[in-house]
């Protein structure tokens, strides 16, 4: 068998499936074939969206509570410290997410296009 299939030879049922597998794993998160990838990553985007929010509404919480006891700098801090890494980690989650599931459809594009190559034209 032919490691390296030439763009005309289509890859067979076993190996789209091995390949199928290989991104579930690497998608984590979006299920493939559940419903439409772009439907599950908007899904992820609003949700990072909504925990940014309720942390900037815990931070403006902190922030106000110690300017009320002249300590903003402490609440700066705290909030610099607690929260901003909450914000940061989950859209830096969500950019590899969306890096990935574009990945994922350039395979899937791919493995389409030749496919449909194999085929070659319908008489």
């Amino acid at each position: 068998m032919n490691p390296n299939p030439t763009p005309t030879e289509a890859p067979s049922d076993l190996e789209w499936e091995l390949r199928l597998q290989y991104w579930r794993r690497r998608l984590g998160r979006v299920r493939l074939g559940v419903e439409p990838v772009e439907d599950q990553v908007a899904k992820y985007r609003r949700a990072t969206l909504m925990l940014s929010a309720v942390v900037l509404g815990l931070a403006l919480i902190f922030l106000s509570l110690f300017t009320a006891f002249s300590r903003s700098d402490v609440g700066a801090v705290l909030v610099l410290v607690l929260l901003v890494p909450i914000v940061g980690f989950a859209w830096i989650d969500n950019t590899l997410l969306l890096r990935r599931v574009a990945a994922y459809q350039r395979d899937l594009r791919e493995h389409e296009r030749i496919a449909a190559a194999a085929k070659g034209p319908r008489s």
